[in-house]
């Protein structure tokens, strides 16, 4: 497999003359401050690689500086790129000297380089200069391969499945920590982990969209949402289901309704070539529309891939144009407080004339 040096290229396609460097200089900081992009390079399942380097040149050749800590790791790589290993800052910091020293510009992403780790480059390189290459890093992400299709479409189908399990759980006076844990145990036993900490809300607490609460019970005439993602081979699902515990009433019903409508014209419009922005506006039209104005509070999706939210959204003030290989989350959503909230999220990869929708859980209401 060559992908990283096809993933390096398509980096520095996307820099461009007028900010051209000779090398991306990609470092991690420690847990949580890794860098996602070093994991797009490298294709590494395996490791953590704090304080790591990922060095990539513009013909698609590159070097990973490692610890002794992650060697095994990173010679999984080997075949894709070169190897080397350090003793401690000091020696890496020499090393990475001597592998740049012919170099002018040197590119980093400047949004995850920790500020602590960019004055230490520039001290110990003095006389190079630095650019942020953040954008284009981004860019390229934001077009999955045929690799990273594969891991998102397998994590999709692995979440789509452990939420049929979660749905023969639900009792009166289940807890929504109980569900948590059985959203994890239940990724894990299919091969894959936690894209993030799982959202379960019951009754008026699922207005609130990014509840992490734990001690509600559920009981008849709750709205139960359900947030979770599996995350496989470092790639994220996230998918979003809400249900009625017992029968709905006229207004639930009608909360529904109108999300599961948005979702609906969400996927149907979502294509290569269609404005992000165009799409969350037909999406939250429609809520709109069906007497909700007001209750659609966030944008109607995001990027998926190593992080659960990769780069760019489909939102109102969004520019970008959709192209064939991206990969979003749809996922409009209305919030009453004191009342609960639906919303109703699949992932989906943009193709020419349409999406393909991986998350396959049903969307009609169900009352159990």
């Amino acid at each position: 497999m060559r992908f990283t040096a096809q993933r390096i290229r398509r980096v520095f396609q996307r820099i461009g003359e007028s900010n051209a460097v000779d090398v991306v200089l990609i470092q991690n900081a420690t847990d949580s401050h890794v860098d996602q992009a070093f994991f797009y390079f490298t294709g590494l399942e395996s490791g953590i690689f704090e304080n790591c380097v990922f060095l990539a040149y513009p013909d698609g050749d590159a070097v990973l500086y490692t610890s002794s800590l992650e060697e095994e790791s990173a010679r999984e790589g080997e075949d894709r790129f070169k190897v080397v290993v350090f003793d401690d800052y000091a020696d890496l910091e020499s090393r990475l000297k001597e592998a740049v020293s012919g170099a002018e510009r040197i590119g980093v992403n400047a949004q995850e380089l920790t500020y602590r780790n960019f004055l230490r480059l520039k001290r110990g390189l003095r006389e190079v200069k630095f650019r942020d290459v953040s954008d284009a890093v981004v860019a390229a992400r934001l077009v999955k391969d045929e690799e990273e299709i594969l891991r998102l479409r397998k994590a999709a189908d692995i979440t789509s499945r452990v939420w049929e399990a979660v749905v023969l759980m639900l009792t009166a006076g289940v807890s929504e920590d109980e569900v948590k844990a059985q959203i994890c145990y239940l990724l894990m036993k299919e091969g894959a982990s936690l894209s993030f900490e799982s959202i379960v809300a019951f009754g008026a607490e699922s207005a609130e969209p990014h509840y992490l609460g734990g001690g509600g019970r559920l009981k008849p005439g709750d709205f139960a949402l359900f947030d979770f993602g599996g995350r496989y081979q470092r790639y994220c699902a996230d998918m979003t289901r809400t249900l009625i515990f017992g029968r709905a009433s006229a207004e639930q019903r009608r909360m529904y309704e109108a999300v599961a409508e948005a979702n609906r014209v969400g996927l149907d419009v979502v294509k290569a070539g269609v404005l992000a922005s165009d799409v969350h506006q037909q999406v939250s039209d429609v809520i709109d529309r069906m007497g909700f104005g007001g209750r659609f509070i966030h944008s109607t999706g995001h990027s998926l891939g190593l992080s659960v939210h990769d780069g760019a959204r489909l939102g109102a003030s969004s520019r970008l144009v959709l192209e064939e290989g991206m990969v979003f989350t749809v996922e409009p959503g209305v919030y009453v407080p004191g009342v609960g909230g639906v919303r109703i999220e699949d992932d989906v990869v943009v193709k020419q004339g349409g999406c393909e929708v991986l998350t396959s859980a049903a969307r009609e209401l169900m009352e159990l």
